[in-house]
């Protein structure tokens, strides 16, 4: 049992209150690999033409991963581990709410199974995972890491947290935090220390939850209160992701205008929250797509059902190796008959934000061909994005109307410094399936051969019943990108940007681009001129950078940060706040 023992509120920074949680005996379980009568898929003539999708597991429902901003699907390139977290089935489970996961050490081609994680109770439902490698090792490194949201005890009200380590080890920890939370809840973890992160919106109101752990033996969270989103309003987290210890989780929420004197039609906007101090502390940002050039014909976010009035906004979040997010959302243009409905990658730049288009969809409204699919009316578009090692190859994935008027997964690539995405392919064309998508957030591979690894389940019943038996399809998605690490060649100009966080305490994130190779001077200077700290001072190529400034040392107030770089020079304000 968790026990929350203190929490209190700072402006819109919050600092945490702590909850501890006392380590359950988990008797250590074997790998069991999977039985060959669960692998075989002989309920339907349903045939996968564009991947190679392998069975990996049965659940008892298709259910457990119906949610397309979770995350049950999970990559980890230094130890080339891919893994998938899922509810399971009475043939090896205790109840359709345990959860099991399993594992693939070739490239998704043979997979184990491992748990279960959950022995008490037995109230999972719509699991997540992530896979802890700070010091990118081999799979003795790595730690699976487990959210889900527990019935409290017939309606979701608990979270669920719990640990393998290493991945496939079998000597799983589970333990409950008792409260009223919703029925998502994504985890991450940090990319350069051991801490790890899950989260979830509070019933009762609009606030949004961050708990934090470095050795799941104590845990804090910190309260975002529902003024950050919009008193009264609702909010969806697409998931979170950190980038040098950075982190970002990615919305879709009815902030207030960001242009007052032009309210968006349907009250939903993008934005994120950012946090340079572990999770500690968070700042909020809203991103008015419509300023944008390249999204200035679209109006809304892009709902999966516009005729019933139902919200159901799906989105994933990531970023590239400057630094930069990126948000895998969905955008319509209401001006057109009929509506046009786009898939956009909406990203960071060093003025601000920008985008591109990866598709336009067919379906005008994804619940009708879930319905007709047949199968849930809980996902939508489930746009997911994904990113290699290096972070300059990003894949793309997203439902859309295919063969049959059924509801397939399509896949589009490109490398960062590209302008336009690929032709999109049709992993599935497979008619009359229940598709639902999900993409690991990482990327095997190097220049110019990748592998993205793509998910979707598929009810057996010949009545497709979402109640029974589902399979869970898991393929590795080969392609190849030319060209890669040649998005300097886009930087034209030089700039210094806004810090990020501001105010800030005690970190914050100074991002500038150089347009040529040059001697870069980055240094902080106090109100009175006093040089404070010199964060860069070397030769640099043309590209983006960010860097951080961490002021534990300094007393509160104003500062300055100044920029000389080649013929340009630069100075801006940021406040610290203690």
């Amino acid at each position: 049992m968790i026990k929350n023992l203190s929490i209190f509120v700072f402006v819109i920074l919050l600092v945490p209150f702590v909850l501890q949680a006392q380590n359950k005996n988990v008797v250590p379980k074997a790998k069991v690999v999977m039985d060959t009568e669960e692998k075989a898929h002989t309920s339907t003539t349903n045939s996968v033409a564009a991947a190679n999708y392998v069975v990996v597991d049965s659940m008892a429902n298709a259910y457990g991963p119906a949610i397309s901003t979770i995350n049950p699907l999970a990559y980890d390139p230094w130890s080339n581990v891919v893994a998938f977290i899922h509810r399971g089935h009475s043939s090896y489970a205790a109840g359709s709410g345990q959860l099991w996961y399993n594992i693939s050490t070739d490239m998704g081609t043979t997979w184990s199974r491992v748990g279960p994680i959950n022995t008490a109770p037995i109230a999972a439902r719509y699991p997540s995972m992530a896979i802890s490698n700070p010091t990118k090792g081999d799979i003795s490194a790595t730690i699976g890491v487990f959210s889900w949201p527990e019935l409290n005890p017939g309606t979701f009200g608990n979270v669920g947290f719990g640990a393998d380590a290493p991945l496939g080890a079998g000597t799983t920890f589970a333990d409950t935090i008792i409260g009223n939370y919703s029925s998502q809840v994504p985890s991450w973890a940090s990319d350069n220390s051991a801490w790890v992160f899950w989260g979830s919106d509070n019933q009762t109101d609009n606030a949004f939850e961050i708990f934090r752990t470095e050795d799941f033996a104590t845990v804090s969270s910190t309260v975002v209160p529902e003024a950050v989103f919009g008193a009264g309003g609702g909010n969806i987290c697409l998931g979170g992701v950190s980038f040098e210890g950075n982190l970002t989780l990615g919305f879709m929420a009815t902030y207030e205008d960001p242009d007052t004197n032009n309210p968006i039609q349907f009250g939903w906007y993008p934005g994120i929250l950012t946090s340079t101090d572990n999770g500690v502390t968070w700042a909020s940002e809203v991103v008015d797509f419509r300023t944008i050039t390249a999204l200035s014909a679209y109006d809304q976010l892009c709902d999966y059902d516009e005729a019933s009035g139902t919200i159901r906004f799906d989105g994933d979040i990531n970023v590239d190796k400057n630094g930069y997010v990126h948000l895998a959302i969905g955008l319509t243009d209401t001006s057109t008959t009929p509506w046009t409905h786009s898939m956009v990658d909406m990203f960071q730049t060093a003025s601000g934000w920008d985008a591109t288009i990866v598709a336009n969809l067919t379906a005008a409204n994804i619940f009708t061909l879930y319905q007709e699919g047949p199968g849930l009316g809980q996902q939508g578009y489930s746009p997911y994005l994904a990113f290699d090692a290096a972070r300059e190859v990003m894949a793309y994935q997203w439902v859309d109307q295919g063969v049959a008027d059924s509801a397939d997964l399509f896949f589009a690539y490109k490398a960062l410094g590209d302008a336009a995405w690929s032709t999109p392919m049709n992993l599935t064309e497979t008619p009359d399936i229940n598709t639902q998508s999900h993409l690991a957030n990482m990327i095997a591979g190097t220049a110019p051969n990748y592998t993205a690894f793509s998910m979707y389940g598929l009810v057996k019943s010949p009545s497709r019943d979402v109640g029974t038996t589902t399979d869970a399809f898991i393929a590795p998605v080969t392609f190849t990108v030319t060209g890669v690490g040649d998005d300097n060649m886009l930087v034209n100009s030089f700039a210094l940007e806004q810090n990020y966080p501001n105010p800030f305490n005690p970190n914050t994130s100074i991002k500038y681009t150089v347009s040529e190779r040059s001697n870069v001077i980055l240094k902080v200077f106090d109100m009175l001129g006093r040089e404070v700290s010199v964060l860069v001072n070397k030769t640099q190529e043309a590209g983006s950078y960010s860097v951080n400034f961490d002021a534990s040392n300094l007393a509160s107030g104003i500062y300055l940060y100044s920029i000389n770089a080649g013929n340009y020079s630069a100075t801006k304000k940021m406040m610290l706040m203690k």
